[in-house]
């Protein structure tokens, strides 16, 4: 069970072969521009449920990148080998010419059963119950269509990992 207090960091891990995306992630997971959304979001909330408690215990995240599924598989290795597994997955479903993000999710699953996986597509020939089925547990896997807010997604993430 992942735990983040005020000081940790966040691990992520994200896999998509087309960089621009890769870019894309990168700024919505950096400290300044995820703080701020998040921030924001977290003022809402208590301004609409009446509360006066925001969070102040904003995430910081440890962002590593690569383009293909099996690169995704070795640094998830490596991490776990480190003894500093990713709490995060991230995976574009397809990723030509190498294995799919399905394939690597399964791979990595194996490695550690409790990193929260999320899937993103831009496809949706992939029902999200094959998902489940073929990377288990439900309770840890995530599926996002694109197109998508990145800072959203940053947002959600940091809910996955406190939640478990």
């Amino acid at each position: 069970m992942s735990t983040h207090h005020q000081d940790e960091h966040i691990r992520v891990l994200i896999a998509d072969d087309d960089e621009y995306i890769l870019q894309a992630y990168r700024e919505a997971f950096s400290d300044t521009e995820s703080t701020q959304e998040m921030r924001a979001l977290d003022a809402l909330a208590a301004e609409l449920f009446e509360s006066s408690h925001v969070a102040d215990d904003e995430p910081h995240f440890d962002v590593v990148a690569c383009s293909q599924g099996n690169d995704a598989i070795d640094l998830a290795k490596r991490a776990a080998n480190d003894g500093q597994p990713f709490d995060v997955v991230i995976l574009d479903v397809r990723m030509p010419p190498g294995i799919d993000g399905v394939e690597a999710g399964c791979q990595i699953r194996d490695l550690d059963p409790d990193v929260e996986i999320v899937f993103v597509t831009g496809f949706s020939d992939m029902p999200l119950e094959e998902l489940q089925r073929r990377v288990p547990p439900p309770i840890r896997l995530h599926y996002f269509n694109k197109p998508l807010s990145f800072s959203q997604l940053a947002h959600d993430v940091a809910s996955f990992v406190r939640e478990h």
